[in-house]
């Protein structure tokens, strides 16, 4: 047999078998129900088979011998299209709330003593289980600066002490107040980084006006929260802020132009937030009784855009009345604060709003006493201040009576009749 002869029976077998191994590449495709793809069809990774590298020379041999027309499924190329999601329904939120909290002076020194932890141990899993946790923190934080109070009334706690307060589950403090500038406007200005330092957020006093009165919002379950705070209790002029200045968020009277501005910024606010909860410091000390201006800034509030206005100042347990539907705690009293024992500032709660987009929609008070430099949480029949409980539900069930509210044995507030304008 000569040479060429060999090679030609050589190509011939090889053509032969390339043919045979084609067909039943092609009937394998076939009988799994794969249609062949065109070669100017680029396949996404995700769609692309993994092959062999035999079964990819092959596939090309079998493209450049083919000539009949492939067909591309359109089902293997249309990406189906994604539903479309529904928006997550807003939930509610709780937000727990604390009267005026200084740890100065003898707090500060049981916290050397036992620990910054001391004050807040019976009312910190309370704190820590709301969405939100809020103080009124009536006083400076810093290790810096001279009293412009009268003795034993300028109340300064140590940059330490906010440890304790994050292990409680404070989010948020309200600086609105008439102690944040005790010890002068570097220890202002101290009482800022020291809180952001811990992670603190705060609103009500700022490093000019703008910041003072600004809005501080909070997103949570899907409603926002918006935070704002103003002082009425007399300052100096040089304790307000201003446009250069650091200070207090100040009003004055109802007619006072700086008071009328801040009215505006919270009908800006209410359009910008679901939820609008305004602090306000004002009224007597040492007294259950509201004050004619307390009601008159509480309404105003509500009027522009409040939903939830919160009271302190007077460091006593103060009526609750829904205005318009909505509610004015005109003051929540003592949280952590100087006054221990006593039947009047020792008394006292943690006051715990339920909102969502709407407002408000729920409250439930957790009765306290103030005794060794600490909170002590009261429960009913039981414990050795059991009956502070019952004297802490018959006191906020008288003050808030003429306004139709009243509250359970378990601390849950409810209606009992209409309420009118007092």
């Amino acid at each position: 047999m000569s040479k060429s002869h060999r090679i030609t029976i050589i190509i011939f077998t090889l053509v032969f078998m390339v043919a045979v191994i084609a067909g039943v590449v092609i009937r394998t495709a076939q009988d799994d129900g794969l249609e062949a793809v065109s070669p100017d069809v680029t396949l996404t990774t995700e769609d692309e088979p993994e092959v062999t590298s035999v079964t990819e020379a092959t596939t090309e041999l079998t493209t450049e011998a083919t000539t009949a027309p492939t067909t591309v499924s359109t089902e293997a190329t249309t990406e189906p299209v994604p539903e479309e999601e529904e928006p997550e329904e807003s939930g509610e939120v709780v937000i727990a709330i604390g009267g005026d909290t200084s740890i100065d002076s003898e707090f500060a020194d049981a916290c050397y003593s036992w620990g910054v932890d001391y004050p807040w141990k019976e009312v910190s899993d309370i704190f820590n289980a709301a969405d939100i946790a809020i103080v009124n923190l009536e006083t400076c934080v810093s290790d810096t600066g001279e009293s412009e109070k009268p003795e034993g009334y300028g109340f300064r706690t140590p940059p330490e002490m906010l440890e304790g307060f994050v292990n409680a589950g404070i989010d948020i403090v309200n600086l609105a107040n008439n102690h944040v500038r005790d010890f002068g406007y570097d220890a202002l200005l101290n009482t800022f980084e020291n809180l952001t330092n811990y992670g603190i957020e705060y609103f009500g006093a700022g490093y000019d006006e703008d910041d003072a009165e600004g809005l501080l919002v909070k997103e949570v379950n899907g409603v926002t929260i918006g935070f704002v705070g103003c002082n009425k209790v007399y300052l100096s002029s040089s304790c307000a802020a201003s446009e250069d200045h650091a200070g207090i968020n100040m009003v004055y009277s109802m007619d006072d132009e700086r008071t009328q501005d801040f009215l505006a910024k919270i009908a800006e606010y209410d359009s910008q937030v679901d939820v609008l909860i305004v602090f306000m410091h004002c009224g007597t000390e040492e007294t259950f009784d509201v004050t004619s201006y307390q009601k008159e800034l509480g309404r105003a509030l509500i009027d522009n855009g409040a939903d939830i206005v919160i009271g302190g100042h007077s460091h006593t347990l103060q009526p609750i009345e829904f205005y318009n539907g909505k509610p004015i705690f005109y003051s929540i009293g003592n949280l952590i604060f100087w006054h221990v024992d006593d039947d009047i500032d020792g008394l006292t709660c943690i006051f715990n709003i339920t909102v969502d987009k709407d407002g408000f929609k729920s409250l439930t008070i957790d009765p306290l006493f103030i005794k060794n430099y600490k909170v002590y949480l009261l429960t009913e029949g039981e414990g050795t201040y059991a009956s502070r409980y019952r004297q802490i539900i018959d006191l906020m069930n008288e003050l808030c009576l003429d306004y139709g509210i009243q509250f359970d044995d378990d601390g849950v507030m409810y209606f009992i009749e209409d309420t009118e304008e007092q």
